[in-house]
């Protein structure tokens, strides 16, 4: 029996996956993110991949492009899934030499048409590895568990992953998420409720003792405005001013007229 490894996000294209490959045979297990997928590579030893290209975090091509570099599953077909509104480059796809794509929402027969013939090509690679290492052919699909069948007839590599590593560090954390930040949030609930300071009485002002002290303000007085300046004393060698009187002469007009004397004359006839 084939095993398929569907990596998606979605609900329900885990669901409508998972229902045609069961009902053709395959034994389906289903994940919903790529450092799941890479975690559980060994114990479900898969023969067909099929990863969505379009997820939070790593996606359906770094799944591939690792299966691809890997020794021990260089045998996996891999299929790349994508919405019909998503991208899918073709020169990625190569990039990370896809087996097949496919679109989703999932067609029961485009489904099929594209596991079948690469979970056929799969187990024929499989058998291959096993002859090359001298056993017999499809001995790895016996009734023991496949990761250790394949960790017999594979040979040995000293291959350290990073990204695995990560992967799996990763799900250990999201494991125990919530009882850590329950433990954290205990103590510092502890600790406040240890440091809190206990309510003192209110102490009486002690009695003044001795004469009572005179403040002075610090605020300072105006200043007076200054006297006027004295006026300068005279030099000694100067004479006082005297006052001077200028007459003007008074020019006396003559009362004659052409020499004649008019003040003398009486008018006639008493007038």
């Amino acid at each position: 029996m084939s095993r398929v490894l569907l990596v998606d996000d979605s609900p329900h294209a885990q669901r409508m996956g998972e229902r045609i490959l069961s009902d053709e045979g395959f034994e389906v297990v289903t994940v919903t993110t790529a450092e799941s997928a890479l975690i559980r590579l060994d114990d479900v030893d898969p023969d067909v991949v099929v990863a969505d290209t379009v997820m939070p975090g790593r996606n359906g091509f770094d799944i591939c492009y690792y299966l691809k570099i890997s020794p021990r599953h260089r045998h996996v077909r891999v299929i790349l899934t994508a919405g019909v509104l998503d991208s899918l480059e073709e020169a990625q796809v190569q990039r990370v030499e896809a087996d097949g794509t496919l679109r989703k929402p999932f067609e029961a027969s485009a489904l099929l048409a594209a596991v079948k013939p690469l979970a056929e090509a799969a187990m024929a690679a499989r058998a291959l590895r096993d002859v090359a290492a001298g056993r017999p052919a499809g001995s790895s699909t016996g009734d023991e568990p496949r990761a250790q069948a394949v960790l017999k007839s594979a040979p040995f590599v000293a291959l350290v992953d990073s990204e695995q590593v990560r992967a799996a560090v990763t799900v250990a954390l999201d494991a125990a998420m919530a009882s850590m930040v329950e433990e954290i949030s205990q103590r510092v609930v502890t600790a406040l409720t240890a440091r809190r300071p206990e309510p003192r009485a209110m102490e009486p002002a002690p009695a003044a003792i001795g004469p009572p002290i005179k403040l002075e303000s610090s605020v300072p007085a105006p200043l007076a405005a200054p006297p006027p300046p004295a006026p300068a004393p005279a030099p000694a060698d100067v004479p006082p001013a005297e006052i001077v009187r200028r007459v003007t002469p008074v020019r006396v007009r003559s009362s004659s007229l052409l020499g004649l004397d008019i003040t003398s004359l009486d008018p006639p006839d008493g007038r």
